[in-house]
């Protein structure tokens, strides 16, 4: 893949009201801190989530359960079925086909 050198990550310039170049303003500029910025509702609601699974614990889920089917696993008392695994995921598939495109 050949480069062209004469591109540039520079912001592009335009002429100023003497004729001389000026870098335009980029639109990815940062705003400063002291703008008085605030944070909508869904940014509120991705840094409370992000949050909760930074602290590592979570009410949804059993650990001692997890740790029980784990043990389970290991040990060979619990028996995976490959077929009924894949017949859970076809009919899910056809309920996902089935259902009102939004």
């Amino acid at each position: 893949m050949k480069i062209n050198p004469s591109t540039s990550s520079r912001p592009a310039e335009a002429p100023g009201a003497d004729g001389a170049a000026r870098p335009q303003a980029s639109q990815s500029t940062p705003v400063a801190a002291s703008a008085g910025l605030s944070v909508s509702p869904l940014a509120a609601q991705v840094r409370e989530i992000s949050a909760r699974l930074t602290r590592g614990t979570d009410d949804d889920i059993d650990t001692a359960k997890v740790e029980e089917i784990r043990q389970a696993i290991a040990e060979g008392r619990i028996k995976i079925d490959p077929g009924k695994i894949a017949d859970g995921l076809l009919a899910t598939l056809r309920e996902l086909g089935q259902a009102d495109p939004r």
